[in-house]
């Protein structure tokens, strides 16, 4: 979706049926929260076929997870996320690791970081688009 972090936190307000995230994070780096960590935002859909083996489809996706969308021009998600984007993101990411004691890795059975395509790989296979994964580790493994 485009506009402003903003924006996009209005949409997923007035959006039916509802479906929101914990955070959007616009181009310009603004994050803005939608719903509050310690409740379910309902964007990661449903677990469907050739998901990650992690996932379990007798358990929504969605009460188990943390959910941040980052704002860009392209729909299908095919253009990389701003500098801007880049630094909150990955600030944002370390603080809910830290905080909610989340691997700091790419995801596997006991945990991690990843995205809509390892849930839903029908219909969100191209969810985050070309995020700079291997950055976003090197950066929460660094100290």
């Amino acid at each position: 979706m485009s506009g402003t972090a903003l924006d996009i936190a209005r949409f997923f307000q007035t959006n039916d049926p509802p479906t929101s995230t914990h955070y959007v994070i616009g181009r310009d780096g603004v994050i803005v929260q939608c719903v509050g960590e310690s409740d379910t935002a309902f964007s990661n859909g449903i677990v469907t076929e050739c998901h990650d083996s992690w996932w379990s489809t007798r358990l929504s996706p969605n009460l188990v997870t943390l959910s941040i969308e980052h704002v860009k021009l392209d729909p299908l998600n095919r253009k990389a996320i701003t500098l801007e984007q880049r630094r909150a993101s990955f600030s944002l990411v370390k603080h809910l690791c830290e905080k909610w004691a989340i691997p700091c890795a790419l995801a596997d059975h006991e945990g991690g970081i990843t995205g809509h395509f390892s849930i839903d790989p029908v219909r969100r296979w191209f969810c985050p688009g070309p995020y700079p994964w291997e950055d976003l580790i090197a950066y929460l493994v660094a100290d």
